[in-house]
């Protein structure tokens, strides 16, 4: 029986970008994400981002769609820490 190499690319991107659900379901809970790293998340997105081109430029549609997931989540995070940040800033601090 020959395994399908692209079939299990893409149940091993689903996992790991299934790693970020828990982060992105916990910050819209708590609208706290002050423990998530701008620099962390920029720096996941964009070597990502790199995969993603590199996922086109060999044809291989795991890459590319697990790279796709990985770099929405991060960037799902990346807004969602900008817009409670500035939901916590009080009126009085935001004149």
């Amino acid at each position: 029986m020959k395994m399908n190499w692209e079939i299990f690319g893409l149940i091993a991107g689903a996992i790991t970008a299934s790693g970020f659900v828990p982060q992105i379901i916990k910050g819209y809970r708590t609208k706290k994400l002050d423990d998530i790293s701008y620099f962390l998340g920029i720096l996941i997105a964009t070597g990502m981002f790199m995969w993603m081109i590199y996922g086109i430029h060999i044809n291989s549609l795991s890459v590319i769609v697990a790279n796709i997931l990985g770099v929405c989540f991060n960037l799902i995070l990346i807004v969602m820490k900008y817009a409670y940040a500035r939901k916590s800033i009080s009126p009085a601090e935001n004149a």
